[in-house]
């Protein structure tokens, strides 16, 4: 029989905060574009055309 065991030790969880240093980039592309696309987004929340909730209708129903 074969045992195995997760390890513990700090080398697992420097290389976890690594990897997670390049996201903060990330989160900080995706503000930028949510603040150019916010606009159109409230527009479509206040006044959606009948093609745009027909399309949702249409989505909703193939799922």
């Amino acid at each position: 029989m074969i045992k195995t065991s997760t390890s513990v030790n700090k080398v697992n969880y420097t290389q976890q905060n690594q990897e997670i240093n390049p996201a903060e980039n990330v989160e900080a592309l995706d503000l930028m574009f949510y603040d150019s696309i916010k606009p159109q987004l409230n527009r479509l929340t206040k006044n959606p055309s009948d093609e745009t909730i027909s399309k949702i209708l249409a989505y909703s129903k193939a799922k």
